[in-house]
């Protein structure tokens, strides 16, 4: 067993009382408490078992909320289903119709039952435990302690990988138990069923106000579109602007046509006007009828030209007023035809809505009724008892860490008389010994017997530690497991005396001793305030501190490096064999082993 091991163990033999005494005090209150107390008001437990199979419409619409590889929409909906039995408005018809039960099982007016079991009880733990709480309890109706009664012993459960749903009810009667199980099973059943009705008329009637509001509106699009069109007297906006487009071709094609032969007619005119001077009588009676028949000709082409010219402008006008109403013309009939497909979709929508509400409602069925059970839930007297047992061990370990080991009967009785140590020079006078002298100091090996060096000193008391403390593992250093181990086992004994005054450390005998010592003793103070000065006055002509507070290390100690220690110091010693009796301080002396 290693050294902190065999610490432990010497720390819980020496406490092994106080650690027997706390474990059976835990399993005795324990056992008292579920044997005489809880055994008054037992607790029995009733169960029902519902099939939920949830349709695929509900998967869809629990899906749509969680997102994820993991998400099991059809155990969301099993614990929605469930959590209805933990609701107010669907527990307390179920407490009304159990209290009117219990009434007329009585034989009593709901009144008079519900007055004849209103008795506050002003010790209960219930009320005590709101006072400390809240500072105050108030009287609850009987009514709303049974529905919070009935809420709190309501436990819903799903069966992992099935559709199954057990509710259980826990009441402090069997028979009233399973009513209460049963009856919100079918509470259940009723309100998932109302809840489909009512969401499938919703929905269906939220689509039909849908459907109405598009057929409306696309009446309204067919209207203005036949209204605009009766208004510019047409029926189809494509067809007359295509006539009208080619009525002006045709025009511009018979315009470019005349504005030809009009500019050859004025041509020919300007020709024969320049030729009709100087010409012989009859060549001149030829050019004057020419031209009087070319002149008149000229003339009414560009008349032609004009109305041409004028009725391709016309044309333009009735185009381009075609246009402008051929926009909104388009426009309210895309509306119309988007409104179309929309109505024909709400129509199949509606129709499928309510082919869904008569055919796919929620399948739940209660395939296992409560039965009033034959044994009581609670209280588990075993299982208290035993939670008892684990409280009391874990309580006794608390209390081995804060307390440490005891001392030896002889050392509790030798620091019991002996006055506690303080800062001055004053010595502590022996007390006549009542018993043999205590054993002398070893380390691992024994000393001569009948050495009464530490009982017998004049001067001086000095206390020994009772235990021998483990040596390092290496045999030079303590590791961080072993200084912490040893630092914890000496706090109780040494900790007091470290927090003020300068610390020597020491050792008669082996110098190595001093070492592991001084390791010690300086974690348990190297964290400490004040901060201690670090002196090493091992060295014959070392100069010991005169001032503030300091930790010195005397190493070996002889008779000469002992004399120098002041009295308002703490002398810290390793030791394997008497100490002098001239020593100027009471010293607190260890041993190793190892």
């Amino acid at each position: 067993m290693t050294g902190i091991g065999a610490t432990y163990l010497r720390i819980v033999l020496s406490r092994w009382r106080l650690l027997l005494a706390i474990v059976a005090a835990c399993t005795l209150a324990a056992w008292g408490v579920s044997t005489f107390y809880l055994a008054t008001k037992p607790k029995f437990e009733a169960a029902a078992r519902l099939n939920i199979v949830p349709t695929a419409e509900e998967l869809g619409y629990a899906t749509r909320f969680v997102r994820g590889s993991t998400f099991d929409g059809g155990g969301v909906l099993l614990g929605t289903y469930g959590e209805v039995a933990h609701t107010r408005p669907v527990v307390a018809p179920l407490v009304d119709r159990w209290i009117a039960d219990q009434a007329r099982a009585a034989n009593m007016d709901q009144r008079a039952w519900i007055a004849a079991h209103s008795q506050p009880n002003p010790f209960s733990p219930s009320r005590l435990w709101a006072i400390l709480n809240y500072g105050e309890a108030p009287d609850v109706p009987l009514r709303d302690q049974l529905i919070a009664a009935l809420i709190k012993g309501t436990t819903i459960e799903t069966v992992e990988g099935t559709y199954l749903l057990q509710l259980s009810v826990e009441w402090d009667d069997p028979a009233s138990a399973a009513w209460f199980a049963n009856a919100l099973s079918d509470a259940i059943i009723a309100h998932a069923m109302r809840d489909s009705r009512t969401s499938g008329q919703q929905l269906a009637g939220t689509l039909e106000r849908r459907l109405d509001a598009k057929r409306a509106a696309l009446a309204a699009a067919l209207r203005q579109s036949r209204d605009l069109k009766s208004a510019i007297g047409v029926v189809d906006v494509d067809r007359q602007k295509q006539s009208l487009l080619e009525a002006r071709l045709t025009e511009q094609a018979q315009l470019t046509t005349d504005r030809a032969t009009l500019d050859s007619a004025k041509g020919q005119v300007a020709a024969l006007r320049r030729q009709a001077g100087g010409k012989l009588s009859s060549a001149q009676a030829v050019l004057e009828q020419t031209l009087a028949v070319e002149a008149p000709r000229a003339t009414g082409l560009e008349r032609s030209v004009a109305i041409r010219q004028a009725r391709i402008g016309q044309l333009d006008r009735q185009i381009a007023g075609l246009g402008s109403y051929e926009d909104r013309i388009k426009a309210l009939d895309d509306q119309a035809a988007a409104l179309q497909q929309e109505v024909t979709a709400l129509t199949e929508r509606v129709s499928f809505s309510q082919t869904e509400n008569l055919a796919n409602g929620p399948r739940i069925q209660l395939i296992e009724r409560a039965v009033p059970p034959l044994t009581r839930s609670s209280p588990k007297i075993f299982l208290n008892s035993a939670l008892g047992f684990i409280a009391g061990c874990a309580l006794a370990a608390c209390a081995l860490l804060l307390l440490g080991p005891a001392a030896p009967r002889d050392e509790r009785i030798a620091e019991e008389t002996a006055p506690e140590p303080r800062a001055s020079a004053e010595v502590y006078p022996i007390r006549p010994p009542q018993a043999p002298a205590p054993s002398p100091l070893t380390m691992g090996r024994p000393i001569v017997a009948g050495n009464t060096a530490l009982a017998s000193a004049p001067a001086t008391v000095h206390h020994l530690f009772p235990h021998a403390l483990p040596a390092p593992a290496d045999g030079t250093t303590y590791a961080a497991a072993e200084l912490v181990a040893v630092s914890t086992l000496l706090e109780p004994w040494l900790g007091p005396i470290l927090a003020y005054g300068t610390i020597a450390v020491g050792a008669l005998g082996d110098p190595q001793a001093a070492q592991w010592l001084a390791q010690v003793a300086h974690a348990m103070v190297r964290d400490r305030e004040p901060a201690l000065r670090i002196v090493d006055a091992s060295a014959p002509d070392a100069d010991w501190p005169t001032a503030g507070r300091a930790f010195v290390y005397l190493g070996a100690t002889d008779h000469d490096a002992l004399a120098r220690v002041p009295h308002d110091a703490h002398l810290l010693l390793a030791a394997d064999g008497p100490l002098p009796d001239d020593l100027p301080v009471a010293a607190y002396v260890v041993r190793f082993h190892g």
